[in-house]
C-alpha cells in the first residue's frame, strides 16, 4: 500500500552562499589554459578551495585527485582554512584532464581521502571544494557543487545519515562513494508502486549503459520492509525481475532513521479481505506495508538534492514477472503517475553537468549518433504515445504507408518482431493516412493494430526528413539514432535494426 506525497519539487537550499569577491575575481582571472600547450599531456584548470566544520582540522598540507585519468597532485601550500561557510582559496593548477574519482589530503597530521566523482575538461575552470570535518573530509566539484559544500559544512543542510546497508548478495553498501545515486522506496510485496519504480530503474539502467553512464551514477531501490526483505529474498526478487543494480537494506532502526531524514514514513498494517499470495513462500501474505512513494536523487556526499514523489509514468507495458505482482486494483488505476524517467533524468543531468533532456532532440534531420527527434503522436486505439515515454528502451520506428507495396509487406513482420521482443517499441508511424484507411487495413493483420502511430500531417517524417517510403530508424535506449534503413526490409536487415537499437 502507497501513499502519494506532493507534486515533485527541488529540495531548496535555506540560503545560497555567495563566494568572497576575490575568490570570484581569481576564479575568473584564472583561465591560464594555454599551459596545457606546454605538457604533452592536455591539462584544465581546477581552482582549489577549502573549508572547515566546528572540530575540523585548522590546516591543509598536499593535495591529490586520484582515477582513472591517474594521480595528479596538487602542490597547494600548507595553509590556515576558514570556517565554514566561509571559503579560502588555495589557488589555480593544471591537472590532467579526464575523470577522478578520490581527494587525499593531509591534515592534523593524517592522510584523509574522501569520493570525488569529477570530469577535468581542458575548455574549462572546475572549482574543487576540500571540506575538512571532525570524522574525516568530504569533496565537491562545479560552482553548484562548491556552494552547496559550504553549506553543507557549515551545517544548513544535512546529508543523509550513515547507514550500515546490506545488498542482495550480503556484502556491506555505503551510499556515498563520490557519485550521485537514486534512492526508490520499496519492498518485495509491495503490488502498487513498487513494480512500477522496478520497471522504471529498468529503463534507466539501460538508458546509462547506452549513454555511457553506467560508472556515472548509481541506481538504488531501498525497502522499507526489513523484516521480510533479507538478503536472501532481495536475491530472489533480483533474479523474479531482473533488477540489475543495489536492492538494499538494514537494522530497523537505521532504516527507519535513514527515510526519516527523507521525510519518508512507513508501517505495517493488517489486510482487509483475503491477503495475497506471497510470490515467495506460495502462502497468504502476513500483512501489508503502507509506505510513501517516492524516488530521492543524492549527490555523491549524500546530500538529497531532488525528491520525486508519487508513481512514475511508463511509456510501455509491465514486464511479465512485474506485471504479475501489480494488483488488480493497482492495474486498473489511471492517471495517478507524477513524473517520468526523463524528469530523473533532468536531475540527473543536472548533477553531472550534462545538457538536459530538452536538448538532446534539437536536430531536424535524422543521422547516426544525433538524438531522435522528439514527438507526440495518437495511436490507433486513441493511446498518445510520445518518444520521451520511450526513453530506457530500444526503439525502432518504421515511416509507412497503405498506399506503399514494400511497407504492406514489412509491416506484419514488424507486428511479429514487436511480439517476439517485448523489450524493444516498435512503432510503425503511418504517413499522411485518416484513422478509418489505416484501421480498415490493419485490422486483418495480428498485432499491427498495437504497434501503428497516426503521423497525418507527416510532420514527424518532415523532423526526420523521410522522402520515399518506408524508412526505418534504430534509436538506442539513450535516445541517439544508431542506424537508418531506406527501403524495404527484409528478416536480416530487421534483425541488423534490433540489434542496433541494443535489443
Amino acid at each position: 500500500m502507497t501513499r502519494n506525497l506532493p507534486a515533485p519539487r527541488r529540495l531548496a537550499l535555506p540560503w545560497r552562499v555567495v563566494l568572497g569577491a576575490a575568490l570570484v575575481a581569481a576564479l575568473a582571472a584564472a583561465t591560464g589554459l594555454g599551459v596545457a600547450a606546454l605538457h604533452r599531456t592536455p591539462t584544465g584548470r581546477v581552482e582549489l578551495i577549502a573549508t572547515r566544520a566546528e572540530g575540523g582540522a585548522g590546516g591543509l598540507g598536499g593535495v591529490e585527485l586520484s582515477g582513472p585519468a591517474g594521480t595528479a597532485r596538487l602542490d597547494a601550500a600548507p595553509a590556515s582554512i576558514a570556517t565554514a561557510p566561509q571559503p579560502t582559496d588555495l589557488g589555480g593548477f593544471d591537472v590532467p584532464t579526464g575523470r577522478y574519482r578520490l581527494v587525499s589530503v593531509r591534515a592534523g597530521g593524517r592522510t584523509l581521502t574522501a569520493p570525488l566523482s569529477v570530469e577535468i575538461g581542458g575548455d574549462r575552470l572546475t572549482p574543487v571544494l576540500i571540506a575538512l570535518g571532525r570524522d574525516g573530509v568530504r569533496a565537491w566539484s562545479g560552482n553548484e557543487g562548491v556552494n552547496l559544500g559550504l553549506l553543507v559544512s557549515g551545517g544548513k543542510v544535512t546529508p543523509v545519515p550513515a547507514t550500515a546497508f546490506t545488498d542482495q548478495a550480503g556484502r556491506p553498501v555505503s551510499l556515498v562513494d563520490g557519485r550521485p545515486v537514486v534512492v526508490a522506496a520499496f519492498e518485495t510485496h509491495c503490488h502498487e508502486s513498487c513494480p512500477l519504480y522496478t520497471a522504471v530503474l529498468a529503463d534507466l539502467r539501460r538508458t546509462l549503459d547506452a549513454r555511457g553512464w553506467a560508472n556515472r551514477v548509481r541506481i538504488a531501490e531501498v525497502t522499507m520492509d526489513p523484516e521480510r526483505d533479507t538478503p536472501a529474498t532481495l536475491a530472489a526478487y533480483a533474479r523474479r525481475t531482473g533488477a540489475s543494480w543495489e536492492l538494499l537494506t538494514a537494522d530497523p532502526t537505521q532504516l527507519r532513521i535513514f527515510w526519516t531524514a527523507l521525510h519518508a514514513s512507513y508501517r505495517e498494517v493488517p489486510y482487509e479481505g483475503a491477503a495475497p499470495i506471497d510470490w515467495q513462500t506460495g502462502r497468504p501474505e502476513a500483512y501489508d506495508v503502507s509506505h510513501d512513494s517516492l524516488a530521492a536523487v543524492l549527490d555523491g556526499q549524500g546530500v538529497p538534492r531532488f525528491v520525486l514523489p508519487g508513481d512514475p509514468h511508463l511509456g510501455h507495458a509491465l514486464a511479465a514477472p512485474l506485471a504479475s505482482m501489480l494488483s488488480p486494483e493497482a492495474t486498473a488505476a489511471a492517471h495517478r503517475d507524477s513524473w517520468a524517467l526523463t524528469d530523473l533524468l533532468d536531475r540527473f543531468d543536472v548533477l553531472l553537468g550534462e545538457p538536459g533532456e530538452q536538448d538532446r532532440r534539437p536536430e531536424t534531420a535524422v543521422r547516426a549518433g544525433a538524438p531522435g527527434p522528439g514527438f507526440t503522436l495518437t495511436a490507433l486505439d486513441g493511446r498518445r504515445v510520445s518518444l520521451d515515454d520511450q526513453t530506457g528502451r530500444p526503439v525502432v520506428l518504421n515511416f509507412w504507408a497503405t498506399w506503399c507495396g514494400p511497407c504492406r509487406r514489412e509491416l506484419p513482420m514488424l507486428a511479429r518482431a514487436a511480439t517476439a521482443h517485448p523489450g524493444v517499441s516498435v512503432l510503425a508511424l503511418d504517413q499522411g493516412e485518416d484513422a478509418a484507411t489505416v484501421r480498415g487495413f490493419v485490422a486483418g493483420l495480428p498485432g499491427a493494430a498495437a504497434i501503428v502511430l497516426l503521423d497525418s500531417a507527416r510532420s514527424v517524417g518532415a523532423e526526420y526528413a523521410v522522402g520515399g517510403l518506408p524508412v526505418s530508424v534504430a534509436i538506442d535506449a539513450g535516445g541517439a539514432v544508431r542506424a537508418v534503413h531506406v527501403g524495404e526490409l527484409d528478416a536480416a536487415a530487421l534483425d541488423l535494426m534490433l540489434k542496433r537499437a541494443g535489443a
